[in-house]
Formats: structure tokens, sequence, C-alpha cells
């Protein structure tokens, strides 16, 4: 949405394609003791975004995009139900989502005292006892933020994945952090409103732990079907782009959770749509030639 907006304010010839609008962004985590004034969800700032191209709708299509592919001059991306559209320039802002358990009761309480991003509710998380899940990195920065405000804070892992490395002995090392390690979640239990304690197998021992939140920080799996032979991707997925938002095509810009800029935030998510819409302006106007080409090694 934001890329799109600046595109406007830019009088390029814009075409904004996609099924819905705002992402993970209006998905809201709900919590017994808190109240909706008290979550920054970036409401306000999605909705003005939103307001923006409400109006034009001439320059939105309201389609899934099944196929991109590169064409001289430019690209062509294909929809569902046919039709093609045909650009000199595209900017990839498909996203990310979380990866799941896929265990009983995940479902039911997804946002009612389980969610997949503690980076943004950590700052409510004050004197409360919470639970993540997860070995690697996502995980260990989720367990050092809560940590600091949280009385407790317990860490089921499947695997070792992160948790030795130097960052991981660091995070883990902090009083009120337990870990479960070689540990598996079965089940989420709740009281059919809200999630309340999570079972899982311990190398064989099945226990529940009560808790006040449960955050599932595992690997973000990011929608880049649609550009994987187009341009580069990190081992996990994520689009490579540089500093302006460049992948390793000319012509083609990435912006927030699909890139590996790490733009896990609404108001960084709607900064990198800006940077990509403004870098696809000056590659129209033909500002730096192959220096649009970001390294592959990078």
């Amino acid at each position: 949405m934001a890329a799109a907006a600046y595109a406007v304010r830019k009088r390029m010839d814009a075409l904004f394609i996609s099924k819905g609008l705002g992402g993970r962004t209006n998905r809201h985590l709900e919590l017994p003791w808190v109240e909706d004034y008290q979550v920054a969800v970036g409401d306000e700032t999605i909705q003005r975004f939103r307001s923006q191209l409400d109006y034009l709708d001439y320059m939105r299509v309201r389609a899934l995009v099944t196929k991109v592919q590169a064409m001289n001059g430019g690209f062509r991306v294909e929809v569902a139900d046919g039709k093609t559209y045909d650009t000199k320039t595209l900017i990839a802002a498909t996203g990310a989502v979380g990866e799941h358990l896929k265990v009983p009761g995940e479902r039911e309480y997804e946002l009612r005292g389980l969610c997949y991003s503690a980076m943004t509710y950590a700052p409510l998380m004050v004197d409360r006892n919470v639970l993540v899940v997860g070995s690697e990195l996502l995980a260990l920065r989720a367990v050092a933020e809560l940590a600091r405000i949280a009385t407790q804070v317990t860490l089921v892992a499947a695997t070792d994945g992160d948790l030795d490395t130097p960052v991981g002995q660091k995070v883990l090392s902090a009083e009120n952090v337990i870990v479960k390690r070689n540990a598996t979640v079965l089940a989420v239990h709740g009281d059919g409103r809200y999630a309340r304690c999570v079972e899982i197998n311990q190398q064989g021992r099945v226990q529940e732990i009560p808790v006040d939140t449960i955050f599932i920080e595992k690997q973000l799996i990011p929608n880049s079907d649609l550009f994987l032979d187009l341009v580069a991707v990190d081992e996990c997925g994520f689009i490579k782009v540089d500093a302006r938002n460049r992948t390793t095509r000319p012509g083609l810009f990435a912006a927030g959770d699909v890139t590996n800029a790490m733009a896990f935030q609404v108001l960084m998510g709607l900064g990198d749509g800006e940077k990509a819409a403004l870098s696809a302006f000056d590659y129209l106007l033909g500002l730096g030639g192959e220096d649009f080409v970001c390294d592959t090694n990078g």
C-alpha cells in the first residue's frame, strides 16, 4: 500500500495488484488484560494509506497474482482469471507468514493468547508468564526481549538450533528464562476464550505448562515463490535487496517482509515500500544504469 500510494504521489503510471489490503496488520492479538487502545498495531497509519488508494479504484486490480515473468523491457504479471499486465518496473511486496505448529488448539486460540510476533506484543508482557516456541535466532530474539519485562519466559525448543551459539548462551542465561530442550508441543489448551497452557513432550515426559501468552517464533516463510526464477534469494527464500530495495534483476524491486531486510514492523514496512517506489521512479528516469543490479554475494 505504501509503495502504491507513493507511486501515485510521484504521478507514475502505477497499478496495484492485490487480493486484499493490509496483510498481517489486519490480525490483532487479544489478551484478557489488554484494552484495544493499548495495542500498537499501526491501524491509523495503515488506514491512512488505505484511504489514499480507495478512491483510486481505476489503478487497483483485486486479484491473486499467479505468475510473473521477465520480458523485453520489463515484466508480465498474470492473475487468477488469466488476464495479464505488462510493466517496465515491478515492486514485490508479498509479505511472509509464520510457520505453524499444526497441533490441536493452535488454530482455535490463534490471536487469542497465541500469536507469531513477540516483537510486536512484547511491551504488553510486563510481569507475565510467557512461552516461546522455536530454536533459531528468531526465537532467541523473542526470548531476549521478553525476558527484560516478563516474570518468566519458557523456551520450548525441538532442536538445539542456535541455542549453543554465543548469542544463545547469553540470552538463555537470564535468571527468569527456562529452556525445554528437545521438546515438542503436543497441544494448546485454553478456557474457550484464551489459551491458558501448552502441553509438551520432552524426551518422553509429557507435561503441561500454564502461561499467559504463547509466541510461536519459528522460521518466517516468505511469499517469494513467484520470483524465485527472477531474482536471488537467501537460504530461507527471502528476496535479496540492497539499501535501495533493488534486487539482482534490473527493474524489479522488493519491499517488506518478503525481503532479507527484516522489515517486520508496520512503520519499517511502510518506509520500505516508499523507498522501493522511489527507486523504481529513479530507474525509469535512467539513473544508475547497471548500478541498479545489487551484488548477489551481499
